[in-house]
């Protein structure tokens, strides 16, 4: 039997919770302390996964990928409460669960987790109905979750062009990156364009190019599972321009990386041009000002990446 947790707000424990969450949120130091900024950033995520816990101890890595601060800060810094700024990181998880959940159904095949998403759904329509000021999340949130739906079908078909040899363009690697976090633009930003007042699409762009980020981190941390299970992976799709997929394949996990990263020993690589491009697209972006932290999520995620493939 699977559990979802059941956040009770009247409970003394989660009022302790709450007033730490939200003297945390008042602390938060941007833009005058960038490095401390995201310290602080790192911090509040913890809270938070205390505060909202895990849909179930069989599903915890799932779960921790859904862990992120982000939409919370944005509605606070945008609204400065904090009641609806946890409602929206409430939300913005659930679908995020929804969404791993069904993923790791179309990537193993196994029913268990589609039953799992199905519950999640539940929990995210009971939200709905109890949440007088959501305005058009209630009847359009089913629309976006489907307009995500043909990225599982076309991951399917890189999975076949991957096993079957083939190697793929810059384009192609950006295109697969860009669909893949299509979810934040798609879904995510839809909650905070239902509650924050400075919504604008511009901070739909900025947030879909920070999950751009996001699923390359995600892609490198699980290399050696997508290649056991031959799943696509921007990473591997990059280096197999270089070195036949089958010989990463048939290498043992301590030289995978090693393989990859040597095959990727550029700032002409495909994942570096990808950072870059995306970089650049960004700046010219004009965002509310309570939004501006979004952007430096960006340069936080991209130095990430950079120092994965040329440190």
């Amino acid at each position: 039997m699977v559990e979802i947790d059941k956040t009770n707000f009247g409970d003394k424990g989660q009022k302790v919770i709450i007033d730490k969450i939200s003297k945390a949120a008042k602390e938060l130091s941007f833009p005058n302390d960038k490095t401390t900024f995201i310290e602080q950033m790192i911090s509040l995520s913890r809270l938070l996964m205390i505060y909202n816990l895990h849909i179930s101890t069989a599903f915890r890595t799932i779960d921790e990928k859904a862990q992120d601060p982000t939409y919370f800060v944005a509605t606070y810094f945008d609204t400065k409460d904090i009641h609806q700024a946890l409602w929206v990181y409430r939300m913005v998880r659930l679908l995020a669960r929804y969404i791993l959940v069904y993923d790791r159904y179309f990537e193993t095949g196994n029913n268990r987790y589609a039953i799992l998403a199905r519950k999640v759904r539940k929990f995210v329509n009971k939200m709905l109905v109890n949440e007088i000021d959501s305005h058009h999340l209630k009847y359009s949130i089913d629309f976006s979750l489907k307009q995500f739906w043909p990225f599982w079908k076309f991951e399917q078909i890189l999975k076949s062009r991957i096993i079957e040899g083939n190697t793929f363009s810059y384009n192609e690697i950006r295109n697969f990156n860009l669909f893949k976090s299509s979810d934040a633009s798609l879904i995510y930003a839809r909650v905070l364009d239902a509650k924050l007042p400075s919504f604008s699409e511009n901070v739909s762009l900025v947030l879909h190019y920070n999950q751009a980020l996001l699923d390359l981190i995600d892609d490198w941390e699980d290399i050696e599972e997508d290649i056991q299970e031959d799943m696509p992976n921007a990473f591997v799709m990059a280096a197999i321009e270089n070195v036949p997929y089958k010989i990463i394949k048939n290498s043992n996990d301590a030289r995978i990386r090693n393989i990859i990263l040597d095959s990727l020993d550029s700032s002409r690589s495909s994942i570096i041009r990808l950072v870059n491009e995306y970089q650049a697209s960004i700046k010219s972006i004009s965002i509310p000002a309570n939004q501006v932290f979004l952007k430096l999520i960006f340069d936080h995620h991209a130095n990430t990446i950079r120092e994965v493939i040329l440190s």
